[in-house]
């Protein structure tokens, strides 16, 4: 198989195989005249159908543990369990975002966790009231949003420090995208911290 690129009268030779997904039916995007036949006819050779993530229930589990895997080792931090709880809550879940809101869910508890397990407390799901654990009356109010928001401005200030002030390596020792990490600084300046590097 050969390509030549727009604009060159050049061939390269390729030996590659193209797998595309995309969140929208192709099928209509073709009827409709957005998306292209020819090129429809060329990615359909071997379709395969993925259900959403709520329809496959039992891949939640490993899918968590795998992802949050990925996440602790790129921080530098040890594996965590997940507790019977916090995994019967990642099963009640809907997940509209699928296997992405899998992986940001477990890349925030990633940061959050403390000790040897993945707790309730540790799953931040984005957009979506969680069922509180405690009364209200058991705690001081806004205590425990304060405190997950200090522990992961120390983490943050920590991965910077040990980074010299580097974002490539603190979103990486953290386990977040650089975009993920810049949000959060932005966000820990805007409130007055001081925060290490440019």
């Amino acid at each position: 198989r050969q390509v030549e690129r727009l604009g060159s009268q050049h061939l390269i030779d390729l030996d590659v195989r193209v797998i595309a997904t995309s969140n929208c039916d192709l099928k209509q995007a073709v009827r409709s005249g957005t998306f292209r036949e020819d090129l429809y006819y060329r990615l359909n050779v071997f379709p395969i159908h993925v259900p959403a993530l709520r329809e496959r229930r039992d891949d939640i589990a490993p899918l968590a543990r795998a992802l949050l895997g990925r996440a602790t080792h790129s921080a530098g931090r040890s594996m965590p369990a997940i507790t019977d709880a916090a995994q019967a809550r990642l099963f009640a879940y809907d997940w509209p975002g699928n296997v992405r809101e899998l992986d940001n869910v477990m890349q925030r508890a990633a940061i959050i966790f403390a000790g040897a397990t993945v707790e309730v407390d540790d799953l931040v799901f984005e957009g979506v009231a969680v069922e509180p654990l405690l009364r209200a009356d058991d705690i001081e109010p806004d205590s425990l949003g304060d405190d997950l928001k200090d522990h992961e401005r120390r983490l943050i200030l920590d991965a910077l420090d040990e980074g010299r002030g580097s974002r490539k390596f603190a979103s990486e020792k953290l386990g977040i995208s650089p975009r993920t990490l810049r949000y959060k600084i932005a966000r820990m300046r805007d409130e007055g911290v001081a925060v290490p590097g440019r």
